[in-house]
Parts: structure tokens; sequence; C-alpha cells
């Protein structure tokens, strides 16, 4: 949806015209353009659509779709992912929270330029959908951040939880120690909140297939992510909802 808006504000940018040439000369011919008084393209709602909201659109955009990858691999590291390649999975997607913060960062910077305050504009049309715009782009910047901080949270408390564990050097030189230990006292836990890879029951039955022991509390973990995507989605319809009526009147 806010791929479409961001075509409108691109669409409502006049394209430069080429210099006129003298055909004998190939020199630019100097001209003095016609005053332009009241056209919808000089407004400063205009210019701040053009200069401010489609740079923060772009933005927007690009947190929402690290945001959906991260969701899935999420899954797939609770669900499929083998223990050996755990570590792995982690950095990179903590690659791309810090890449998520960034555009979160672009988007905040932008909401913070003056030309998007409602003082500059005499129009009261234009006065509102500026301050309709800030005020929905905001939400969906508070929106996304509440995105990232579940992501990281759950990147860092996974890196916690593997960092604390034994290495296999020490697992061993443990197991030597204390030798009457039940078998697997010190196998490697399963990821946080309860999701894991069942060795018994489920493995008896599918072979040698790592099948998540609860698959169901897998998908409440995803389901809680889609719920803030679904937040974050109604942030951005509203700022839609803004947007293209005055994008509409820049394009005229």
């Amino acid at each position: 949806m806010l791929a479409i808006v961001l075509v409108l504000l691109l669409a409502a940018t006049p394209a430069p015209q080429p210099t006129a040439t003298n055909p004998f000369t190939l020199e630019p011919i100097q001209r003095t353009p016609p005053p332009t008084i009241g056209t919808t393209r000089s407004k400063p709602l205009c210019s701040a659509l053009r200069t401010v909201v489609a740079p923060a659109l772009q933005a927007a955009m690009a947190s929402d779709r690290l945001y959906t990858t991260l969701r899935g691999r999420i899954f797939d590291y609770v669900v499929k992912d083998a223990e050996s390649v755990r570590d792995l999975h982690l950095m990179q997607m903590d690659h791309q929270v810090d890449l998520m913060v960034k555009q979160i960062d672009a988007l905040e910077t932008a909401l913070k330029d003056p030309l998007l305050e409602a003082t500059n504009v005499s129009a009261t049309d234009d006065q509102k959908s500026l301050k309709d715009i800030k005020a929905t782009l905001n939400g969906v910047l508070a929106a996304q951040k509440m995105e990232e901080n579940v992501l990281s949270g759950f990147v860092e408390s996974e890196r916690m939880r593997r960092f604390a564990q034994p290495d296999e050097a020490a697992q061993q030189m443990m197991n030597s120690l204390q030798p009457n230990l039940p078998a697997g006292s010190f196998a490697t836990q399963p990821p946080i909140s309860g999701y894991l890879n069942d060795q018994q029951a489920v493995n008896a039955a599918l072979g040698q297939h790592q099948v998540a022991a609860s698959l169901h509390d897998a998908h409440k973990l995803d389901d809680d992510l889609g719920n803030i995507q679904t937040y974050t989605s109604r942030w951005e319809e509203a700022a839609n909802r803004a947007i293209v009526p005055a994008a509409g009147r820049c394009s005229k």
C-alpha cells in the first residue's frame, strides 16, 4: 500500500525539461521563465510531500520488508534449524535488525523536518493535511520501533542463552567429573520460550526429522509477530488516507 502512495508522490513531481539550445551554435538559449503564481506544485505542502514524505515512505517500506523477512527467519530458526547453524543464523538476523534500525532512524529524521510543520502553511486544507500526515507517520514510526524492539529482544535473548551454554570441551570435562549424572543433563537447551526440537517421541515416530515438540507454540510466536505487523499496517493505512488526497492536489 505504501508503494502505491510513493508512486503517486513521485508522479506529482514535475519532470525536468531539457534546456533549449541554438540550433546553429548549440549554445543554451537563456530564457526567463514566466512567474508561477498560485500553482499547487509551488505550495509548501507539495514541497513537503516531495522532499520529506517520499523519502520517509521509502524508509518505512524498507523496514517493512526487513520485518517480514525476519519474521520468517525466526519461525524457521525455532522450528527447522539444526543446532549447527543457529549461531550463523543469529548473526545474520542481528545484521538485518541493524539494517532495520537504520531505516527507522531515517524515518524519524525525516519526520523532524520543519517542512512538515503546519505553521508554515497558510491554506487551511494544507495545514490539516500536514498535521494528519505527520501524526500518522509518527504512528508508523512508533509501530516500527516496537517491531524492532521485539526482534532485537529475541535475537539478544537467544544469543545470551546460547553463550551461557558450555562449549563441547567444557561439557566433556563436566561429564567426566560427574559420570553419574543422567544422560543428556548437559545437552544443548532448546530455543527460548519453550520452542524446542523434541528428540524422543516425535523423532521416534518420524525418524531423523527434527520436529518442534510444540509446533503450536511456534505458531503462537509467529502470530504475535503477525499481530504487531497488523498494528503497523493500520498506521500505514491511516497515513495513506492522509497522503493520497494531498498528493492528488499536487499533481494538478
